[in-house]
């Protein structure tokens, strides 16, 4: 029996032409297998490409995700430095403090119980309130899942209060601190050294007739005998405000040491410092001399608070 064939008539209107193809069942089977074929191989790379697709929407999403964790971490990490950076400035401030108490502790052993100028007492912490305040600002926590993005906030929350604690108790360590210092330059500027050692001759607020002029006057100093060339020193820490000569005094030297104290030194025989010298307890500014209103070498002391004469004796130990 012969086998069938199938005629394809394919006419052109334009040419005025007929073509025909002949297509045997074995061909036409063929072509329908390999148009299956086709189609399966379509359809797969259509599926693949869409789900090619959609994974690469979720790794970009992860990526995004990783990201933003990455720079909430990095932020946390930042936040942390910066409360390290506070607390190791506390702990250098305790210390320094400490030290600072130390030293105070050592000088009010060598000094006496004496009277203080006021002090003017200044404001403190506005301006620095205002600038640490600035540094904490709301920072932007993505929001990826409800739960993490409460606990993101609360841990932000947290190192904020952390970080305000920190400030808040440096600003006082600061205060401290500050007294701490004014009250050891306070103890640093009181004269309590001896300038020289020897007989007190005429006392703070003495009368006593004046071998000169005549007449009485109080005396407002000390005036202690040594002999000739004794060397004078400096009471406490200070700078050279005068080196020269009076009438009254003879050749004399004032010395600022600050917080309102200063003294005076008359009758000297020779000065060995000058204006603006800065002097250290103890160091040697001139020599006992008989210069001015003197009748024997001795050393005309005083000790002057905001430029009024006190009782030296109220500061030498």
């Amino acid at each position: 029996m012969a086998k069938k064939a199938y005629t394809v008539l394919i006419a052109s209107q334009k040419a005025a032409q007929v073509k025909k193809f002949i297509f045997s069942p074995l061909t036409l089977k063929i072509s329908a297998v390999v148009l299956g074929i086709g189609i399966l191989v379509s359809s797969y790379i259509i599926y693949d490409y869409v789900t090619y697709k959609k994974q690469l929407a979720e790794i970009q999403a992860l990526r995004a995700e990783t990201d933003s964790q990455q720079k909430e971490i990095h932020l946390f990490l930042q936040k942390i430095n910066l409360l390290e950076e506070q607390l190791n400035k506390l702990k250098e401030m305790e210390k320094q403090m400490e030290r600072d108490l130390k030293e105070i502790t050592e000088l009010k052993k060598g000094k006496k119980a004496y009277p203080v100028a006021p002090r003017k007492k200044t404001p403190s912490g506005t301006k620095e309130v205002g600038k640490e305040m600035s540094l904490f600002k709301e920072d932007e926590v993505s929001v990826l899942e409800k739960e993490r993005a409460r606990l993101v906030s609360h841990l932000h929350q947290d190192l904020l209060e952390l970080r305000k604690e920190a400030f808040h108790r440096e600003q006082s360590l600061q205060e401290l601190k500050d007294f701490l210092q004014a009250q050891k330059s306070i103890l640093l500027s009181v004269p309590s050294l001896w300038p020289v050692v020897g007989r007190i001759t005429s006392g703070f607020g003495d009368s006593r007739e004046s071998p000169f002029s005549g007449g009485t006057k109080p005396h407002l100093g000390l005036d202690i005998s040594v002999p000739l060339g004794t060397p004078v020193l400096a009471p406490a820490d200070g700078v050279v405000s005068l080196p020269g000569r009076e009438s009254e005094y003879g050749r004399l030297v004032c010395i600022d040491h600050g917080n309102g104290f200063s003294t005076v030194y008359g009758h000297l025989k020779e000065i060995l410092v000058q204006v603006g010298d800065k002097v250290r307890t103890g160091q040697t500014i001139g020599t006992v001399g008989i210069s001015g209103n003197s009748t024997g070498p001795h050393l005309h002391y005083e000790v002057r608070i905001n430029g009024n004469r006190v009782n030296p004796l109220h500061y030498l130990n």
